[in-house]
């Protein structure tokens, strides 16, 4: 199958990706899942380094196996000559990484920030072999691969494996095989970059995010891979409502005294959702090490909506921030998350929102009150910040700016609540 392949092109670049997954990659793991072909890999390994007899059933089920391992090292060697040769270049994984301007401060970072931000945290499979390069660009994890030994070494190893099976000996009796351990771990590696290739063919990639919006934030990101970048986010928050509308809600629900309460009542629905996401997106800046290159182009945030007027963008001021918490958005923003849970804030601020829509409810601000509503202020002056401060640039700059210099944001007076 993979001679006739090798005499044809794909008729057009978006046949590509599974052109070049279906030169062996594609059919040796077509029939198993993640786990079970892992297992069968487990189970060749400990049978071939163990001297007990096979009998022809087993002999054939762990050929089977070994016949697959050796159709997808030829696969992934397919995949690099003829990506090459047809000079195939494609975003998901010919872009480059960039570190995240806003990732939190270390000295502000929760106990569970290695466990969340891990470079693999975001995969569904339980991957584990993979370096934070090769889960970003699994090519990578091909070549590395080949670097130490080119393809015809990998299957005569291989193929050395088979004649010990066929033979009924152990490695250790042949000898084929000094690190058997290593070549387990290279080829579960190998297996763990096939994985990731097959959801770049099906365009089914996960964001760096996503383990933090859908199984620690249990949001979703509706609109695909671009949508969980925190700068699209920005557009949810201001969609249909500018800076001004959002800040007189939050001051609306955080009276005094209720017989000062506003109505806020028809649009409760609504402000719970912006408020929510307020907070997410804030708290997702914080979050991931890098992006990738085209998260954080200033060109390619297409929908960016501008929180105040445009006659004002030149000139704003925003009202909560000092113009040292302005030069500083990262510290600012990592501030200002420092030792909360963000699902129990969402909860706490949803929690205000019944009570204000119930009159009869005693309406007192306590202090933690005062420190969310303090919080909502401020977040909501440095994502408006940075809107403008990527307006800026777009307009500016008149082409790509990598990253945005978060500490270069323009600073303005500080004007009191």
């Amino acid at each position: 199958m993979m001679d006739n392949v090798y005499l044809t092109n794909p008729e057009d670049v978006y046949e590509t990706p599974w052109f070049l997954l279906k030169g062996g990659i594609f059919e040796s793991f077509r029939y198993d899942t993640f786990e079970s072909f892992n297992e069968k890999l487990w189970e060749l390994l400990t049978a071939m380094t163990s001297c007990s007899k096979k009998d022809d059933k087993e002999k054939t089920r762990l050929t089977e196996t070994l016949d697959k391992l050796i159709l997808m090292v030829k696969g992934c060697h397919y995949f690099l000559h003829h990506k090459e040769r047809l000079k195939f270049k494609e975003d998901w994984i010919d872009i480059k990484w960039y570190k995240n301007p806003y990732r939190c401060s270390k000295k502000y970072r929760s106990r569970d920030d290695q466990k969340l931000n891990h470079h693999l945290a975001h995969f569904k499979e339980p991957l584990s072999n993979l370096t934070r390069e090769e889960a970003q660009n699994f090519t990578l994890a091909f070549k590395n691969f080949f670097a130490e030994m080119g393809l015809s070494s990998w299957l005569n190893l291989l193929d050395d494996w088979k004649s010990c099976l066929t033979g009924d000996e152990s490695f250790f009796d042949w000898r084929v095989d000094c690190a058997p351990l290593k070549t387990y771990e290279k080829l579960l590696a190998l297996h763990e970059a096939c994985t990731i290739g097959y959801q770049w063919a099906e365009m089914d990639y996960p964001p760096p995010n996503r383990h933090l919006i859908e199984d620690y934030l249990s949001s979703e990101y509706v609109n695909g891979y671009r949508s969980a970048s925190p700068f699209e986010m920005i557009g949810d928050v201001f969609y249909e409502k500018n800076y001004s509308d959002i800040r007189q809600h939050i001051l609306a629900l955080y009276v005094s005294c209720s017989c000062k309460r506003e109505g806020i009542n028809t649009i409760a629905k609504d402000l719970r959702s912006t408020l929510r996401w307020l907070l997410e997106t804030g708290w997702l800046l914080l979050q991931t090490d890098y992006f990738p290159e085209d998260w954080l182009d200033p060109d390619s945030i297409d929908f960016l909506r501008c929180p105040v007027p445009e006659e004002q963008a030149d000139y704003w001021k925003p009202k909560n921030l000092t113009a040292k918490e302005q030069r500083k958005l990262r510290k600012t923003l990592s501030k200002l998350y420092h030792n909360i849970d963000v699902r129990q804030e969402i909860y706490t601020v949803e929690s205000r929102i019944i009570r204000h829509l119930h009159p009869d409810v005693p309406d007192n601000l306590s202090e933690d009150d005062l420190a969310t509503k303090n919080r909502l202020l401020k977040i909501l002056d440095v994502l408006t910040l940075i809107v403008l401060n990527l307006r800026e640039r777009r307009t500016k700059s008149g082409g790509v700016c990598y990253p945005p210099i978060v500490e270069e944001a323009n600073v303005h007076s500080n004007e009191s609540v």
